[in-house]
């Protein structure tokens, strides 16, 4: 029997949810494990919305607008000790880079040394600067001609915690599976010896009540970006898209395909993938048309299952 420990933690303005699973652990184990790590998570989320958040007048994204684009020749090491959090740099995303979009591509290696000296506000000011090439500019940083990487950082932040504060937890074997997710998106792993699959709705944008999709999936990311709870939040090009649900092996990409989906509209965003290779093999799409309907491709082979709900 699989036992379940969730816990809430509300930061960036949103709740998010830590969940670990264990087919062999008993509950207070996990209640403990996850009493642990719940703090580090949360303080983590803080340090980022401090970081990156447009609303506050001490942030570095609120200085750049400002003009003051210092952050971006701090050092990761110097950002880190400044905000109290120690970890280590985040990971290349230079796989989804297709052969004529190549700027960031780099060794494993290089992009560890390179985002070893990096701040993290140059970290996404970087990755914002390659979701805008991968999508054509269907997802940018600039808002209302000022810099805004909100659209990014969310799911960075969930990927960054997740592989930071609840990866170790499995390679060690403390829990079989651990989850993490916030404001429609969510990032999942399961060890190898373990048969768990995590199922994850996709809501009806018409009906928040209402499941219209389960995706099944071990480890991967799903985000889900539209205009039912948050309006019209994306410049668009296109309204024929209500609601986009991508899934992905990495969480930041997964959120920036699902937000190009509904700027760019079906029709260019299918146009997107199909000229990406790597995203043709990683990428799943379920989308919710403006009349309702619902559509879902996978151009790769390694797509999740993504079962339609009963009565949908």
């Amino acid at each position: 029997m699989t036992t379940i420990q969730a816990r809430v933690i509300h930061a960036m303005t949103i709740p998010f949810t830590i969940q670990l699973a264990s087919d062999s652990r008993d509950a207070a184990y996990l209640a403990t494990c996850i009493d642990e790590i719940t703090p580090q998570i949360d303080a983590f989320l803080r340090h980022v919305d401090a970081t990156f958040s447009p609303f506050r007048t001490d942030s570095q994204v609120a200085a750049a607008r400002r003009g003051d684009w210092s952050a971006m020749l701090a050092t990761g090491k110097a950002s880190s000790a400044q905000s109290g959090i120690r970890y280590a740099a985040s990971t290349s995303y230079s796989r989804h880079a297709a052969p004529a979009q190549s700027r960031y591509s780099q060794s494993e290696s290089q992009s560890e040394s390179q985002s070893e000296s990096q701040s993290e506000f140059a970290q996404i000011y970087a990755l914002a600067e390659q979701a805008k090439q991968l999508t054509r500019g269907h997802f940018n940083p600039m808002h209302a001609g000022q810099y805004d990487p909100t659209g990014i950082v969310k799911g960075w932040a969930i990927e960054r915690a997740h592989e930071r504060f609840l990866m170790p937890l499995i390679t060690s074997g403390q829990c079989d599976a651990a989850a993490l997710g916030g404001g429609g998106d969510i990032q999942t792993a399961v060890a190898d010896t373990s048969d768990f699959v995590w199922r994850i709705g996709v809501q009806d944008p018409a009906n928040p009540n209402a499941t219209l999709r389960t995706i099944t999936l071990r480890n991967g990311a799903v985000a889900t970006s539209g205009t039912s709870k948050r309006g019209e939040h994306i410049t668009r090009n296109a309204h024929d898209l209500a609601q986009a649900t991508i899934v992905d092996d990495h969480l930041a990409f997964a959120d920036m395909w699902a937000t190009a989906a509904i700027s760019a509209g079906e029709r260019t965003f299918r146009d997107i993938i199909d000229q990406n290779p790597v995203a043709q093999a990683s990428l799943h799409a379920v989308l919710v048309r403006a009349d309702g309907s619902i559509t879902q491709f996978a151009p790769g082979k390694t797509a999740p299952d993504v079962m339609p709900q009963t009565g949908a």
